[in-house]
């Protein structure tokens, strides 16, 4: 899916038509507006999931942090290109002022961060583990955080989650090819941290104006720095090999460059709860392509923890458009 068009005139216009003013006097989404949101972030959620089985198909020599880097510079790139092109410095800018430099420090920050964290996690307790560590924490996280910036957490949202979550356990019964060490969890429980207080800094923006394309520009776009500095000295002849090439093409333009587009833009009429909770596509993704591309084991307990995940996304997406998700916007 393109990201669709929008010029400086019209990014307003398409926030006011996602929205509309309430009996009081508030403004709050139009459920339409929120099911395209939904939509939005799951299309981007199972492209994130190709992201650990692509990092398999990567040469034995690539360490965790240079596919992390490849990938990062990659589509980071890509995304402050495609940012400075549709809105120049001068809406770049806007990343910068009093009111948002902080918000988009602590953004890129949280971008290099995850990067590295969730390819180690990967990388020292399997693509399994480490992927539903990371992104099944998230939702918690992410709901708690959200209560700062006064989204309401709901009972329909905590059911879905609830089932997502206990979903993601079924995945993780022993019985198949999963594999769990502590060192690999941490690194999974700091990369959930790290992705959820970067959805809440774009979401913080969004509110305040930013567009969506500025705001995945900037964080992706200067995130590139800090883990090129993390991986100073790594081997990166591997990225000479076809299948560097490749992965490094498919992870920094499908699994980073478009998806993060489709994030953002869906993010602006979907609370940051509901998006991290809909964002449990992407173990789901992952898992199936583990059963059904690279052949590994499907338990029992693997197909009703899928089937558990597909039922709480339902529910989540449900909550988003009937609980009046996201919060109101003065």
């Amino acid at each position: 899916m393109a990201p669709v068009q929008e010029t400086a005139g019209t990014t307003m216009d398409h926030q006011t038509a996602s929205l509309h003013a309430g009996p009081d006097g508030q403004i709050t989404p139009i459920p339409d507006a929120n099911r395209q949101g939904a939509l939005l972030v799951l299309v981007a959620a199972v492209l994130w999931g190709t992201t650990g089985a692509a990092q398999v198909l990567a040469p034995s020599e690539a360490s965790a942090l240079g596919i992390a880097t490849a990938r990062l510079c990659t589509g980071g790139l890509i995304l402050l290109a495609w940012a400075l092109a549709s809105r120049g410095t001068v809406g770049m800018a806007a990343c910068w002022t009093r009111s948002t430099w902080a918000l988009t420090v602590v953004g890129v920050g949280s971008v290099a961060a995850y990067q590295a964290l969730f390819f180690s996690a990967v990388r020292s307790t399997g693509v399994t583990t480490g992927t539903l560590i990371a992104i099944g924490c998230a939702p918690l996280i992410t709901g708690l955080l959200g209560l700062a910036i006064k989204e309401r957490l709901t009972r329909v949202w905590a059911l879905g989650t609830a089932m997502t979550v206990a979903g993601l356990a079924l995945l993780s019964v022993p019985g198949g090819a999963v594999l769990v060490r502590l060192s690999g969890v941490l690194y999974a429980l700091a990369a959930a941290a790290a992705y959820s207080t970067y959805t809440v800094a774009g979401r913080m923006l969004l509110s305040r104006g930013v567009d969506g394309r500025v705001v995945v520009g900037t964080f992706f776009g200067f995130a590139c720095l800090p883990i090129v500095a993390l991986s100073a000295g790594d081997d990166f002849t591997w990225l000479t090999a076809w299948n560097g090439i490749g992965v490094t093409l498919w992870l920094g333009v499908g699994a980073t460059a478009v998806p993060y587009l489709l994030w953002i833009r869906g993010l602006r009429t979907t609370a940051v709860s509901s998006a991290t909770a809909i964002g449990l596509a992407e173990p789901l993704m992952a898992s199936a392509l583990g059963i059904f591309v690279l052949g590994e084991e499907a338990t029992p307990w693997t197909l009703t923890g899928m089937a558990a995940i597909v039922a709480g996304l339902a529910v989540v997406g449900r909550a988003g458009t009937d609980a009046g998700e996201p919060a109101t916007r003065q």
